[in-house]
Protein backbone atom coordinates (compact mmCIF):
# COMPACT_ATOMS: atom_id res chain seq x y z
CA UNK A 1 0.00 0.00 0.00
CA UNK A 2 2.91 2.20 0.62
CA UNK A 3 3.16 2.69 -3.10
CA UNK A 4 -0.20 3.89 -3.68
CA UNK A 5 -0.42 7.62 -3.32
CA UNK A 6 -2.88 9.84 -1.39
CA UNK A 7 -3.49 11.59 -4.98
CA UNK A 8 -4.41 7.95 -6.58
CA UNK A 9 -6.33 6.88 -3.82
CA UNK A 10 -8.57 10.09 -3.77
CA UNK A 11 -9.15 10.11 -8.22
CA UNK A 12 -10.15 6.32 -7.47
CA UNK A 13 -12.46 7.62 -4.69
CA UNK A 14 -13.84 10.29 -6.84
CA UNK A 15 -14.49 8.13 -10.39
CA UNK A 16 -16.01 5.08 -8.26
CA UNK A 17 -18.16 7.56 -6.33
CA UNK A 18 -19.03 9.71 -9.50
CA UNK A 19 -19.77 6.30 -11.80
CA UNK A 20 -22.70 5.23 -8.29
CA UNK A 21 -26.41 6.74 -9.03
CA UNK A 22 -27.83 8.01 -6.40
CA UNK A 23 -30.78 5.50 -5.04
CA UNK A 24 -33.16 8.27 -4.26
CA UNK A 25 -33.84 8.98 -7.63
CA UNK A 26 -33.91 5.20 -8.59
CA UNK A 27 -36.91 2.63 -8.09
CA UNK A 28 -37.20 -1.14 -7.79
CA UNK A 29 -34.09 -3.30 -9.11
CA UNK A 30 -31.80 -0.05 -10.34
CA UNK A 31 -32.12 1.35 -6.59
CA UNK A 32 -31.43 -1.54 -4.91
CA UNK A 33 -28.14 -2.23 -6.90
CA UNK A 34 -27.34 1.96 -6.69
CA UNK A 35 -27.65 0.90 -2.65
CA UNK A 36 -25.78 -2.24 -2.83
CA UNK A 37 -22.56 -0.68 -4.94
CA UNK A 38 -22.82 2.50 -2.65
CA UNK A 39 -22.56 0.42 0.64
CA UNK A 40 -20.03 -1.67 -0.63
CA UNK A 41 -17.59 1.09 -2.43
CA UNK A 42 -18.17 3.04 1.08
CA UNK A 43 -17.14 0.29 3.21
CA UNK A 44 -13.74 -0.08 1.03
CA UNK A 45 -12.88 3.42 0.73
CA UNK A 46 -13.55 3.54 4.51
CA UNK A 47 -11.14 0.56 5.29
CA UNK A 48 -8.38 1.53 3.21
CA UNK A 49 -8.17 4.94 4.68
CA UNK A 50 -8.57 4.24 8.18
CA UNK A 51 -6.08 1.38 8.13
CA UNK A 52 -3.60 3.49 6.04
CA UNK A 53 -3.71 6.25 9.13
CA UNK A 54 -3.75 3.41 11.58
CA UNK A 55 -0.71 2.78 13.70
CA UNK A 56 1.05 -0.80 12.11
CA UNK A 57 -0.04 -3.09 15.21
CA UNK A 58 0.93 -6.29 12.95
CA UNK A 59 0.75 -6.95 9.18
CA UNK A 60 -3.13 -7.57 9.79
CA UNK A 61 -3.34 -3.87 9.02
CA UNK A 62 -1.25 -3.77 5.72
CA UNK A 63 -3.54 -6.62 5.00
CA UNK A 64 -6.72 -5.39 5.46
CA UNK A 65 -5.66 -2.38 3.21
CA UNK A 66 -4.38 -4.15 0.53
CA UNK A 67 -7.28 -6.24 0.64
CA UNK A 68 -10.22 -3.44 0.85
CA UNK A 69 -7.69 -1.22 -1.99
CA UNK A 70 -7.79 -4.03 -4.62
CA UNK A 71 -11.50 -4.63 -3.81
CA UNK A 72 -11.88 -1.11 -4.25
CA UNK A 73 -9.94 -1.23 -7.79
CA UNK A 74 -11.91 -4.29 -9.08
CA UNK A 75 -15.33 -2.56 -8.39
CA UNK A 76 -13.92 0.82 -10.64
CA UNK A 77 -12.99 -2.14 -13.10
CA UNK A 78 -16.70 -2.31 -13.55
CA UNK A 79 -16.45 0.95 -15.83
CA UNK A 80 -12.66 0.05 -17.07
CA UNK A 81 -13.74 1.49 -20.71
CA UNK A 82 -15.34 4.95 -19.51
CA UNK A 83 -12.88 7.64 -20.50
CA UNK A 84 -11.92 9.38 -17.02
CA UNK A 85 -10.95 5.84 -15.73
CA UNK A 86 -7.62 6.20 -13.70
CA UNK A 87 -5.47 3.75 -14.82
CA UNK A 88 -2.81 4.97 -13.48
CA UNK A 89 -4.88 4.89 -10.04
CA UNK A 90 -6.15 1.61 -10.50
CA UNK A 91 -3.68 -0.54 -9.54
CA UNK A 92 -3.90 -3.86 -7.55
CA UNK A 93 -1.36 -4.34 -4.69
CA UNK A 94 -1.98 -8.39 -4.15
CA UNK A 95 0.45 -7.25 -0.95
CA UNK A 96 -2.23 -9.49 1.80
CA UNK A 97 -0.61 -12.79 2.94
CA UNK A 98 -1.95 -15.59 0.73
CA UNK A 99 -1.33 -18.44 3.46
CA UNK A 100 -3.03 -16.62 6.07
CA UNK A 101 -6.33 -14.66 4.95
CA UNK A 102 -8.99 -12.85 7.30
Amino acid sequence: MERITEDQINRLVRFVRDRIPDPASLQGEARLTATALRVAADRQIFAVRFHRTAPPANGATTDVAAAAWNLLVALAGIWHDHPEFPADAAKATFEFDCDAPL
